[in-house]
């Protein structure tokens, strides 16, 4: 059965240290981790020193792991490239998995660039405040560590709706509502869902948020079929009247799930004045804009109105792009969304060069493949087919069959060499 890793953060959002905490109290060895996390005082030329201890806390009852870190640097400011440059050379002087590496420096890289955004400068003359801190390369390095040892990258790993919290959060810059815009808007980039509450408290770090986006494949708001073998809470540093802060992590096997499956946005929106032109050339424009899918159907609308439904589906990442094309080419109103789960064959596009009635053609074929790598479907380009069957007058439909042919025979000599 396939492993599946779920970072629930609905309780109590996420930071750099619930996330480390909790995946030490489900198993990860805190001997492994401290070795990689003492790499960054001799590569990091702000940290003097760094030590970290893991202890077993309470939090509303319930008993979690709290990550301390004793942190000596020296106070000034870090630009963006000294924390990259850094990161890089922990990453290379560690014992982390190439998996755990690509992670370290990915989630450094998504803090750095935001905060480049954010501060409307280029990446070399950007100047990290809180970012720039040693802790935020420990718990980066500390997590890599951590899935190393349970093994987390060689499975899925799946993410919850986020708490991001509420009120105001001081820092550097003075203050601003809850959440940090950094959190913001590395939720914005990643399609990361997030939801207020339950405390009027910051409670989603930027460095929490940029690893979950480049540890999760996807976001679910309930759990899937799995069998959970490990469980892991790691507790955030304040106390809260009502609220645990804790964040949960489990690890298990998935069950039942033999399609892959992820999460999408649908979007819709009601049409009763816009002419037949017109919706047709919104439906190209919208798939254009990176739709997975668009069509349109008939609809009577109130006073008897006829009309049209003009639906899309897309990524979660590439919604917003999508509702204002459908805005712009529509002139609509309002565009109604919701999430839907899918189960999905996995799919790739490959190239070929194929001999078709003793010509040379170019074409794209997509292969839909089960969970266990077998093809079991195989269909060539449409605009590919059209081409073969323009340039051979004959129906697209006997283009398509010769394709397949052609594709048959290819396979079938590259093997026989």
């Amino acid at each position: 059965m396939p492993k599946i890793t779920i970072i629930d953060s609905q309780t109590a959002g996420i930071s750099g240290n619930m996330l480390l905490g909790a995946l030490i109290d489900a198993g990860a060895d805190f001997a492994r981790i401290q070795e990689t996390l003492r790499l960054i005082p001799s590569h990091y030329p702000k940290c003097k020193s760094l030590k970290a201890d893991a202890s077993e806390v309470r939090k509303h009852g319930f008993r979690t792991r709290y990550i301390d870190l004793s942190i000596s640097e020296k106070d000034e400011e870090t630009s963006a490239q000294e924390m990259l440059d850094a990161t890089v050379r922990i990453a290379k002087a560690s014992k982390l998995t190439e998996r755990g590496k690509a992670f370290a420096i990915g989630s450094i890289t998504s803090l750095v660039e935001v905060e480049s955004k954010l501060h409307g400068l280029e990446l070399s003359r950007t100047h990290l405040h809180e970012a720039g801190s040693a802790d935020t390369l420990a718990d980066v390095f500390g997590v890599a560590a951590a899935c190393d040892c349970l093994r987390t990258f060689d499975g899925e790993i799946l993410g919850t709706p986020v708490a991001v919290g509420g009120g105001s959060v001081s820092f550097s810059h003075g203050k601003l509502a809850t959440p940090a815009p950094a959190v913001l808007e590395l939720a914005r980039q990643n399609g990361i869902p997030i939801v207020g509450g339950p405390e009027a408290e910051e409670l989603a770090t930027p460095t929490g948020i940029c690893m979950l986006s480049n540890l999760t494949q996807r976001f679910v708001e309930s759990y899937p079929a799995m069998i959970p073998e490990k469980v892991g809470y790691g507790a955030g540093t304040k106390d809260f009247e009502k609220t645990p802060n804790i964040l949960r992590v489990v690890v298990g096997q998935s069950i039942g799930e033999d399609l892959a499956s992820e999460t999408i946005q649908v979007l819709e929106t009601n049409l009763d004045d816009l002419p037949g032109e017109m919706l047709g050339q919104a439906l190209q424009q919208i798939l254009d804009s990176g739709a997975k899918d668009a069509w349109i159907t008939s609809a009577l609308f109130k006073k008897g109105r006829p009309g049209h439904v003009l639906h899309a589906i897309c990524d979660l990442a590439d919604s917003s792009k999508v509702t204002e094309v459908m805005i712009r080419e529509t002139g609509t109103l309002g565009v109604r969304f919701q999430q839907w789960h899918r189960y999905a064959l996995e799919r790739t596009v490959e190239a070929f060069k194929l001999e078709i009635a003793g010509r040379s053609f170019d074409v794209r074929i997509k292969f839909a493949r089960d969970s266990s790598g077998n093809v079991v479907r195989v269909k060539p380009e449409f605009e590919d087919v059209c081409s073969v069957a323009e340039a051979l007058s004959m129906p697209a439909r006997e283009a398509s069959d010769a394709i397949l042919q052609a594709l048959i025979q290819a396979k079938a000599a590259k093997k026989k060499d």
